[in-house]
């Protein structure tokens, strides 16, 4: 399939110059060197043929800037990195929200950390950043905003409107779960239109990911998604791995995926009782948080921590398990199974709920593919996608399990993917620990300071909300030349201001609900 891709994309674009890439050492497929003249032919080969933005996002290389767009396929494994160099003193590139929608949000991050400009985008304000900043924050120089960009970093001002009121969802609200604001401007009860403002827990942790060594960062990994910490520390720590060649032995395989799992479970959890709650039924939430306390307390006696999670190393694992972790989770696993009984008829059943979740926050597979979906949030949609099947990491290749997959894309199909998806959780859990071999739990002889040979790496992986990837760029030293996060929250945020448009403030509230939004995660 990637060598079809390489020659029709040859062949339909002059200059395009495709070539393959060792996925197994690089993470990607297909690398492409575009230029300004073809860039926009390249990004409609890759809509036509039906591929979705995965990422994007730029890398200050002092004598030029490259500005990177990752593509991929929901059907099939095909990542393809597109590279497009441009002036540093002149950083402009047309804009790609008119062919992909999700560009939109991407484009605007990078304006403001770098200060390319997109041309003709259709808004260019500023998402993170406020009129304190003086410099481009990604940048490898002192790079000096210019007045014109100063204007943007203005605080967001609402127009006001004749027949219209503009009221604030946020920041604390307790439906935006976090610092996060949404201005609507409304109708009476209607939605007339919604813009998400971000940036209030903003800690620029790609910038910190530059300037600390591979092993000091670690535990930066679980400040992002608070929730679902061991996927984020999966993600990198499997990043550095590829990117060095560093072996894992079985059984600390194994048992990655039995915590990842737990945590997943745990995030899930609590997902279900804060939005019970955001719809105005408060007793589930105090279920879901007696079952959490059970998996917090079998993962503080391996982790040292009930929350933010920094359990694995490059190599292996932080520390081994023992017999009561695997009897305690054994146990949890048996009981979580009998009470999801008591949630079908609580929750799933309940007629109040159904009312306010179906038909609600409508989506199609066209649109999850044009605005770069992953997790629930695109399985809603009837597509069968998930990493831990289309790319394995740690012994999700040796376990059997299905992925859910719901049609109508519904917030109430959205909500029952979580439950199908804890249910396959512990069928994975329940596989991994009949499968715990023996052994040691962390490879030997792993340096303590990390020095990468020179080259990038990409690396996925498939956290509670969706998918993870992590970028970084060696020049050779112990620090990262550049470390860029793809966040489920943040791309899966983008669809709200479509989906709350036209709705009743109950109705929008609900959908925000079913997105599961870690606002951390986003302002990473």
């Amino acid at each position: 399939m990637v060598t079809d891709v390489i020659k029709k994309l040859n062949t339909a674009v002059a200059g395009a110059e495709a070539t393959e890439t060792a996925y197994a050492e690089r993470g990607y497929n297909i690398s492409i060197s575009a230029s300004k003249d073809n860039l926009n032919k390249i990004v409609q080969f890759f809509d036509d043929e039906k591929f979705y933005l995965e990422d994007m996002l730029c890398v200050d290389y002092k004598d030029y800037l490259e500005v990177l767009y990752f593509f991929n396929n929901y059907r099939f494994l095909c990542r393809t990195k597109v590279a497009l160099r441009i002036d540093p003193a002149n950083p402009h590139v047309a804009t790609m929200s008119n062919i992909f929608d999700g560009a939109a949000w991407y484009e605007r991050e990078i304006h403001e950390f770098f200060g390319v400009v997109f041309d003709n985008h259709p808004n260019m304000g500023y998402f993170f950043l406020h009129d304190g900043i003086d410099f481009y924050p990604l940048r490898k120089g002192k790079v000096p905003v210019p007045p014109e960009d100063k204007k943007r970093l203005s605080a967001f001002n609402v127009e006001e409107e004749e027949d219209a009121f503009t009221i604030n969802l946020g920041p604390q609200h307790p439906s935006t779960h976090g610092v996060l604001r949404v201005v609507l401007k409304m109708d009476g009860e209607y939605v007339i239109s919604a813009e998400p403002v971000l940036g209030y827990l903003h800690r620029m942790q790609e910038k910190m990911g530059e300037n600390r060594g591979f092993m000091q960062f670690l535990p930066n990994t679980g400040r992002m998604d608070y929730l679902g910490p061991m996927s984020f520390n999966a993600a990198y720590v499997c990043t550095v791995e590829k990117l060095c060649g560093i072996p894992v032995p079985e059984r600390a395989q194994i048992i990655r995926t039995i915590t990842i799992e737990l945590n997943r479970l745990s995030s899930h959890l609590l997902w279900l009782g804060a939005y019970l709650a955001d719809l105005g039924g408060l007793t589930p939430f105090l279920y879901v948080f007696d079952d959490r306390e059970q998996i917090n307390d079998i993962l503080e006696r391996i982790t040292g921590s009930r929350l933010t999670y920094c359990y694995m190393r490059f190599g292996g694992l932080y520390n081994d398990v023992d017999e009561q972790f695997v009897e305690g989770t054994r146990a949890f696993v048996k009981r979580l199974y009998e009470r999801f009984k008591m949630y079908e008829t609580l929750v799933t059943k309940n007629v109040i709920f159904i009312n306010r979740t179906r038909g609600i926050g409508i989506l199609d597979s066209e649109k999850a593919r044009k605005y770069g979906f992953s997790g629930p949030v695109l399985r809603s949609v009837g597509i069968p996608y998930d990493i831990r099947k289309v790319e394995p990491y740690a012994a999700y290749d040796r376990i059997a399990f299905d992925v859910p997959h719901e049609m109508t894309g519904d917030a109430l199909d959205r909500y029952m993917i979580r439950v199908h998806d804890m249910e396959v959780s512990l069928k994975i859990i329940e596989q991994a620990l009949d499968m715990l071999p023996e052994g040691p739990y962390v490879t030997e002889k792993v340096p303590k300071k990390m020095k990468p040979p020179k080259g990038d790496v990409y690396h996925t992986v498939e956290s509670p909300r969706g998918e993870v990837g992590v970028y970084i760029v060696s020049d050779g030293t112990d620090t990262p030349y550049r470390m860029h996060w793809r966040v489920p929250s943040f791309s899966n945020l983008i669809i709200f201001p479509y989906l709350a448009q036209g709705t009743l403030i109950a109705d929008a509230v609900s959908s925000l609900g079913s997105l599961d939004l870690v606002i951390p995660e986003i302002d990473r």
